[in-house]
């Protein structure tokens, strides 16, 4: 292991970690793949973030990126080639990424949970009530299965728009290449397939499995398994990759303050997992935020974060 070896920390039916394999793929790239929890404890994980929780999670060393936003941020700085904005469709796969990953996304795993919930073992509904904050009526499987006629309903008007755009006759959502968006668009599709098959709506809409399968004919590039204790004692071996601070610091817009280096402060996801991590300011600018952390069990991290969908606050 190296300090630019690719580690991703993730499970293999997350559908977040799925957008992140396919980027993997649509890049050509090597990496390293570390198996953690669905639910919590994540004993092996949090030393490494500072108590971030959410899966997936990328290491580059010392280096941690949580958010598939801020992860894939990092991909397309270190790999630029094959983009994933080809043709300058930056702001259209932003936006369509956007729609995908709360309200495409959150329909299908309402309709996953509604349907399969009875099979889950009780465990995952008690971690995923807590870590929602009762979103999805608690994870409670009586009161989901009742929203079913609405989820289904808003999953076909979803498909139907998709089928839609796709009459353009274009391999992809927004050409002949893959882009962010087809990345967004396709996994909560990827897991609402992997977990009800076809017969929830799929089926009615040829064009968008034929687009699905283009999207998982991209593969995920090449991948090697890792233990997470390999994982935590590369990043005891490497020092972060320290982020120059910016000459212009934009939280100081957001909080009415200057944030200086080595400042303590709290991050905090906004939608769910409210794990704050709380570390010493590095850098920030308008689309990313990192802290340093030095841990009894890892040593120095730089937990690397988005902006968006995410609380700064002083400590």
């Amino acid at each position: 292991m190296t300090a630019t070896d690719l580690v991703l920390h993730h499970y293999p039916r997350s559908p977040f970690a799925e957008k992140v394999r396919i980027a993997f793929g649509l890049k050509g790239l090597h990496w390293h793949s570390v198996i953690q929890p669905r639910i919590a404890p994540k004993p092996q994980l949090v030393p490494l973030t500072g108590g971030y929780r959410r899966i997936p999670v990328l290491q580059i060393g010392a280096d941690i990126y949580c958010d598939t936003r801020r992860i894939l941020a990092e991909l397309e700085r270190r790999f630029p080639e094959p983009t994933l904005y080809p043709a300058d469709t930056r702001g259209q796969a932003d936006i369509i990424a956007a729609w995908a990953d709360s309200a495409l996304f959150a329909t299908a795993l309402g309709l996953v949970f509604g349907i399969n919930g009875d099979h889950f073992p009780p465990e995952l509904h008690a971690d995923r009530a807590s870590f929602t904050s009762g979103k999805f009526d608690g994870w409670d499987s009586v009161k989901m299965r009742a929203q079913l006629p609405d989820l289904r309903d808003q999953f076909r008007i979803h498909l139907l728009s998709l089928s839609d755009w796709l009459t353009h006759g274009d391999a992809f959502l927004l050409g002949s290449a893959p882009s962010l968006a087809d990345l967004a668009v396709y996994h909560p599709l990827w897991y609402a397939r992997g977990n009800l098959g076809e017969s929830e709506g799929l089926a009615g809409y040829p064009r968008v499995l034929a687009w699905m399968d283009r999207v998982a004919s991209v593969g995920h590039g090449t991948v090697e398994e890792l233990l997470p204790e390999q994982a935590l004692e590369t990043a005891r071996l490497c020092q972060p990759v320290m982020t120059p601070h910016p000459a212009h610091n934009d939280i100081a817009a957001d909080q009415g303050q200057l944030f200086t280096e080595g400042m303590m402060l709290s991050v905090t996801p906004t939608d769910w997992g409210f794990d704050p991590v709380i570390g010493a300011f590095v850098s920030a600018d308008h689309e990313s935020v990192a802290l340093r952390r030095d841990d009894h069990d890892v040593g120095t991290t730089v937990v690397h974060f988005p902006r968006a969908g995410f609380a700064i606050a002083r400590i």
